[in-house]
């Protein structure tokens, strides 16, 4: 049983030493930890530092970016507000009459042979006139608009200051005057003095019985404008820059026809009321009481289709020899544009504006297939 025993005590002492062994595996253990934690801890703090620096990269990168972005910002701001001015003027230019009556009197010295060069300076010098004109007169009426809750005005609406539409029209002025002149001296005066009454609208008749005056003096012009400027006369002034194509030489020059430039000034009448028809009543809260104010929106319907057709009657009837069917047929056609003006005055405000327009384009092409008409005779 001892021997047992003994036997016994042997696997115990055995396993004594099992257990140094065993401990020393674990002390080996605990230093592998140990050692594991120092790596560990060595991670702990690479990674920390590796995050850190990270960190400060992308800190550094965000800084870099923010500043980046800060320097852009201005720049899209400032296209942003460049675009917003732009717009602004094109919209406080009265863009619809200002393209009509371009349009117009460039086609009109276009078929009287003015040729390429002469009917492109004139493009630019009634445009730059017209630009001028629209934009004195949005400049001058921003506090009445602004009065008025007129939202549609790009003053009112914030797109662009009164102050910036001011130098504009004065700069536009500026420009319009050479190339005036550009086209003969007596062209020229003629156009400037009706840019003139123009101005003198804006800023002074408009708010009196006579506002018709200047629209009759401006459109009465036109006739006097073709048939005195180039050909006609040579330049009498140099230009800034040189044109690419040489105007003709001077050519012997007659006075407009009488009824040519009746006919333009009641054509301007006709402008005038369908121009201002929309606005009438706005108009008279503010202060405003011209021409068409005193008429009222009523009788302005009404009268409107007169001046039209006087107009036409004359370029029809006026001219020597017969008047020929195709006379009398645009004669039809400016009736027509009245009657569809009158009758759509009421669901759409700017119809009576269109067929006044629609009109004087009849009008131009009477007077470009009549021999003669502008040039008396």
């Amino acid at each position: 049983m001892a021997g047992s025993g003994a036997g016994a005590a042997a696997p115990v002492r055995d396993a004594r030493r099992a257990g140094s062994s065993s401990a020393g595996i674990n002390g080996t253990a605990r230093e592998a930890a140990a050692d594991g934690q120092g790596v560990a801890g060595t991670h702990k703090v690479t990674g920390a530092a590796g995050v850190s620096g990270a960190a400060g990269m992308t800190g550094d990168a965000g800084a870099t970016g923010t500043n980046g972005a800060a320097g852009v910002a201005p720049t899209v701001a400032g296209a942003a507000g460049v675009a917003r001015t732009a717009a602004g003027l094109a919209r406080a230019c009265h863009p619809g009459p200002t393209a009509a009556v371009t349009t117009l009197v460039t086609a009109l010295v276009a078929v009287a042979g003015w040729g390429p060069a002469g009917t492109a300076l004139t493009a630019l010098a009634v445009l730059t006139g017209q630009l001028s004109v629209g934009w004195c007169n949005d400049a001058v009426d921003a506090g009445r608009d602004a009065a008025a809750g007129r939202t549609s005005k790009p003053i009112v609406a914030g797109l662009v200051s009164a102050r910036t539409v001011r130098v504009a029209a004065f700069a536009a002025l500026a420009v319009c005057v050479p190339l005036s002149l550009a086209c003969g001296v007596v062209a020229g005066a003629t156009h400037l003095v009706a840019v003139a009454a123009a101005w003198a609208y804006n800023l002074w008749l408009k708010g009196t019985a006579a506002s018709w005056v200047p629209y009759a003096a401006g459109f009465g012009a036109v006739p006097v404008f073709v048939t005195t400027g180039t050909p006609g006369h040579a330049l009498p002034v140099s230009l800034p820059v040189s044109l690419p194509v040489s105007l003709p030489a001077s050519l012997p020059v007659s006075p407009p026809a009488w009824w040519a430039v009746l006919a333009a000034a009641l054509l301007g009448c006709a402008a005038h009321l369908a121009n201002v028809l929309p606005d009438i009543e706005t108009d008279v809260a503010t202060g405003v009481r011209g021409w068409p104010q005193r008429l009222g929106p009523a009788r302005v319907r009404l009268v409107l289709p007169l001046p039209l057709l006087a107009a036409s009657a004359l370029l029809v009837v006026a001219p020597p020899g017969p008047a020929g069917p195709a006379r009398w047929l645009a004669l039809a056609g400016v009736a027509a544009c009245a009657a569809a003006g009158l009758l759509l005055a009421r669901r759409v405000p700017v119809a009576p504006f269109a067929a006044a327009i629609g009109a004087a384009g009849i009008d131009v092409l009477l007077l470009a297939a009549t021999p003669g008409v502008v040039t008396g005779g």
